[in-house]
């Protein structure tokens, strides 16, 4: 993957030019506001010796005003402060002839002071930018008062200069860190591909190694490993499925081959015919009931019958059960105890549950000696419901109580008995769908199943 490609890199060139965006509203901002008040206060004080000079004037007359501005002008040249005072003809009465000379165009000045600027060229050679207050005085007298802004110009060209560097520098910046974070990230990146690629070579065996690092990585690692365990498991049960698939439904399909084909090897009576399609029928049977549990465990692995979930009733439907199944167990001469105290309400799938309880009670009472006991229970642990089928059987031992639960395993000893090996794998997947838990434990004698809710 090219780093450029990289949404963290691209990321890191937005937020660059939005920050070097906001960069250069702020200093623009600062700018033109810093620049703005200094031109104020430069206007202030033009504005404060025009208001001196004008009331000077009144009070001293034009005489000493002619001698004052004469004075300020030769002191103020080193500080490039100039001052011209002239008659209604434009004759220069005293100051700087060049000032006296600069009028503004198209301004009638009554009593009030006008500002403008403007560059002259004074007896020093040197090049001035000039702010000039302009106002009239009593008798058609004209009093103008300048200032050279040379090092306010250069100044604010000097910052906006710097403007444009900080913001070229800001933007450097942001495209180095956008080329680091781009490289890390991609490193990371690049680890975890490799990990995924080995995965994949080796179906899911191997898993990620998980980072020291305490951050989204590492917790995307343990995500990612625990979904390639997932997906290891699913592969190797979907091969154990096909494996068994194949081994189990070999026999009564070579069945119905082998009755079908002696049969018609000669010719055979009516009741010898209904005889053999009876046989082959009861085989079909088997088949279909195979298919339609492997059918039902993964639709309840695949949370497909989700959507017919409702509220139940966890207490009548056991009512139900037990009421059914009772008499079933006392078919076989066995005793049968149920204890279901109080209504309990869970959200679910009520087919579902009934199917997965219906192959415990069947399970138990198939596997339970004559006289013996069956119970259903329905208990509370913790405020959670617990559903609880037990026996007096032969039970199931400890070792195997994870072998059980996967499609068509079955004990040595149920080898010969009807049955296909999916009934627990059915109801623990019924259980781990309605987010239950199955629990096999040892009954001494018999076996003791639970559901957790």
């Amino acid at each position: 993957m090219k780093l450029i490609n990289t949404t963290v890199f691209r990321m890191s060139m937005r937020f660059a030019a939005l920050f070097a965006v906001i960069a250069i509203f702020a200093l623009l901002s600062v700018y033109y506001i810093t620049f703005a008040e200094m031109e104020e206060q430069i206007d202030g004080e033009l504005q404060l010796e025009m208001i001196e000079l004008s009331a000077y004037y009144r009070h001293e007359g034009l005489h000493e005003l002619a001698e004052l501005t004469e004075k300020r002008n030769q002191y103020g040249r080193h500080l490039r402060h100039y001052y011209a005072l002239t008659d209604q003809q434009n004759n220069v009465i005293s100051g700087n002839r060049i000032l006296a000379s600069i009028k503004p165009k198209n301004i009638d000045i009554k009593n009030e002071i006008f500002f403008f600027d403007t560059t002259q060229t004074f007896d020093d050679d040197d090049e001035s930018i000039l702010r000039i207050a302009y106002s009239s005085l009593p008798r058609g007298l004209t009093l103008t008062v300048a200032q050279a802004n040379n090092s306010l110009h250069e100044l604010r060209e000097h910052t906006f200069t710097a403007l444009l560097v900080a913001v070229f520098i800001t933007l450097c910046i942001a495209l180095i860190n956008g080329v680091y974070m781009g490289r890390v990230v991609l490193s990371r990146l690049t680890l975890l591909n490799s990990g995924l690629d080995n995965a994949i070579k080796t179906d899911f065996r191997k898993t990620l190694v998980v980072p020291e690092q305490n951050d989204e990585f590492q917790t995307l690692t343990l995500k990612l490993n625990i979904m390639l365990g997932q997906i290891g498991k699913l592969i190797q049960g979907m091969r154990q499925v096909t494996d068994n698939v194949a081994h189990d439904l070999r026999s009564p399909l070579t069945r119905i081959r082998n009755g079908l084909e002696v049969t018609l090897l000669q010719s055979r009576s009516e009741s010898e015919y209904r005889k053999a399609m009876e046989s082959a029928i009861h085989d079909s049977n088997d088949l279909i009931n195979t298919f339609n549990a492997l059918l039902n465990i993964a639709q309840a692995e695949a949370n497909v019958k989700r959507e017919d979930w409702q509220s139940l009733d966890l207490a009548k439907l056991l009512l139900d059960l037990a009421d059914l199944y009772e008499a079933v167990a006392e078919e076989k001469h066995l005793g049968f105890e149920f204890s279901v105290p109080k209504k309990q309400i869970i959200d679910g799938n009520n087919q579902l549950l009934s199917q997965a309880i219906s192959n415990l009670l069947e399970n138990a009472i198939k596997y339970t000696p004559e006289h013996g006991t069956v119970k259903l229970e329905l208990l509370e642990n913790n405020g959670h419901p617990t559903v609880v089928v037990s026996d007096n059987g032969p039970g199931i031992p400890e070792n195997q109580f994870d072998r059980v639960l996967e499609r068509f395993y079955r004990l040595d000893g149920a080898r010969n008995s009807p049955g296909n090996g999916l009934g627990l794998s059915l109801v623990n997947a019924v259980v781990n769908l309605h987010g239950a838990k199955l629990v096999l434990k040892n009954n001494r004698p018999g076996l003791r199943v639970e559901i957790n809710f």
